[in-house]
């Protein structure tokens, strides 16, 4: 396995884990005033993020080696 393959895997591994914990968190959250929460928007937030960036890096990996950019 090269090492773009090896970094790759760590960071989707990386990124499920955090999105797990963010899941966790915002489960906890009490119904009623959770909408009007700051710090719920922001972990909602944090969440989109990391979700976009696990589908980035999916379609990635995905792509063929010799059509990848050079970094």
């Amino acid at each position: 396995m090269d090492e773009l393959s090896v970094l790759s895997s760590r960071l989707e591994r990386e990124l499920k884990q955090r999105i797990d914990e963010l899941n966790a968190e915002i489960s906890r959250y009490p119904g009623p005033i959770a909408r009007c929460d700051a710090q719920l928007g922001g972990l909602l937030e944090e969440r989109a993020r990391l979700v976009r960036l696990a589908e980035a890096l999916e379609a990635f990996q995905a792509t063929p080696e010799i059509f990848r950019e050079p970094a």
